[in-house]
């Protein structure tokens, strides 16, 4: 059924989100507002602890869900939802929880339960909880359901030696696969079979023999010889042969080696635009901690290394201001979203800079720059004038003007500051962009939110 959003609708929802609403109002929405309107209502921080109470024991299994997936809602309430009768609320509870911050993990009594769990689904979801306990894992990967097991493998940063040859005699194919390519790094004689399977990906990482890896550099797929360019493993002579390959890709590949020097690398014809985008070898994600390798990577005239060390959340404070101050773009880019601690300065460049869906994401980062953002009030980019309303000097006749701005997104993001004059507020409820906005602003008047409950039949 589609859901028709008329103005009553979007400002209940609005005020479902407003952080200053009264717990009793947010007790009413719970009990008689529709679902979609419970979505935004513990589908936040802040929400009081009465009101996570009453959504855990809400009689409609889709309420329980919300709560059990939020990672803001307490962890106890949470744990209480392992026990559920219903199996989706249970996997919510043991699929990573949705929050900004880390949320506080579940205690381990409970997750040891919801991996014993019947249902199959909730068991494969405890697979990826992070600091799993190793006899929980191994319990998984003995699991009796395929999907389970080849989830604890696929989960398990370092699966002893003991368990992946468990695996590789698993009935189930995919999983012996999966044992054969946690193993074929210390079993040698495992890549063959593994190559003859079709398993390509372990071109790029595999210490192949000789032979092998001089028929993947001769192989007629550009994409084989771009995959063995960028094994680690491949003799000096063979990369020498890859370096001058007709094909862009498999240069660029063998230019992206970290055994080459800077001279090595500025010999090879290669190119890197802003928007080209590079994908790390496999064998890299292991070594994001080698900080003798980023060093080089970070400090290295090759952009696509640069890129390639701003994955890393482990770079020391010199490196982060060096990327930061990168001419790339994406390096910029990629260092704001992946390292824990960016500068603030970098995060609000990213979100002007950017043009891409995601250039927000990072503005809730507690490191997201407030001070100074005024200077954007009058920006052509309504993004940056959206952003001058986070400054906490902005004037009231800032704040004002911006509510009545041209461009929509704007004007929403005005109608939720607390600072704007109180008849505007109250305007901007009938404005049908900017009303969910103006009913989620803290400084509502009670007595609006309930004319808002009583708009649509609450009260």
């Amino acid at each position: 059924m589609i859901r028709v959003r008329t103005l009553y609708t979007v400002r209940l929802e609005g005020l479902a989100a407003n952080p200053a609403a009264p717990a009793d109002l947010l007790l009413l929405i719970l009990e008689r507002a529709e679902h979609p309107v419970r979505i935004a209502l513990l589908h936040r921080a802040g929400v009081p602890r009465t009101v996570y109470d009453a959504a855990a024991r809400h009689p409609d299994p889709r309420t329980r869900r919300l709560v059990a997936r939020t990672g803001h809602a307490p962890a106890e309430i949470r744990a209480g939802l392992a026990g559920d009768p219903d199996p989706g609320v249970r996997l919510a509870v043991a699929a990573r929880a949705e929050s900004w911050q880390r949320p506080k993990p579940l205690p381990p009594d409970v997750v040891a339960r919801l991996a014993a769990d019947p249902d199959a689904e909730v068991r494969d979801a405890v697979c990826d909880t992070e600091d799993l306990p190793d006899g929980i894992r191994a319990a998984l990967a003995a699991d009796p359901e395929a999907r389970v097991r080849m989830g604890a493998l696929l989960a398990w940063p370092e699966p002893p030696d003991e368990i992946v040859d468990a695996a590789m005699a698993d009935p189930d194919p995919a999983v012996r696969r999966q044992g054969m390519l946690l193993a074929c790094h210390r079993r040698p004689e495992l890549i063959e079979p593994l190559l003859a399977a079709g398993c390509d990906s372990i071109i790029s990482d595999a210490a192949l023999e000789r032979s092998r890896a001089a028929a993947y550099c001769r192989d007629a797929r550009t994409a084989t010889r771009a995959a063995i360019a960028a094994n680690p493993h491949l003799p000096p002579d063979l990369v020498t042969v890859l370096k001058d390959d007709p094909e862009h890709e498999v240069r660029l590949a063998v230019s992206l080696r970290p055994e080459l020097s800077e001279t090595q690398r500025a010999a090879i014809d290669y190119h890197v635009g802003p928007e080209d985008r590079l994908s790390p070898p496999g064998w890299f994600w292991s070594r994001l901690d080698d900080l003798d390798l980023m060093r080089r990577y970070a400090t290295s005239a090759h952009v696509g290394l640069r890129r390639f060390a701003a994955y890393s959340p482990h770079l020391p404070a010199d490196l982060v201001a060096r990327l930061a101050a990168d001419g790339d773009f994406a390096v910029r880019m990629l260092l704001s979203e992946r390292h824990p601690d960016p500068p603030g300065e970098l995060l609000l460049s990213v979100a002007l800079e950017s043009r891409l869906l995601t250039r927000l994401d990072r503005t809730g980062h507690p490191n997201f720059p407030r001070a100074g953002l005024a200077r954007l009030a009058g920006d052509a980019d309504p993004v940056a004038r959206a952003l001058a309303l986070r400054d906490p000097v902005l004037g009231t006749g800032a704040v004002d003007r911006l509510s009545r701005d041209a461009d929509p997104a704007v004007r929403a993001a005005a109608a939720r500051d607390a600072r704007l004059p109180p008849a505007r507020l109250l305007e901007l409820l009938d404005d049908p962009d900017a009303a969910g906005s103006a009913a989620r602003n803290p400084a509502l008047p009670e007595s609006s939110m309930k004319r808002i409950l009583y708009d649509v039949a609450i009260i």
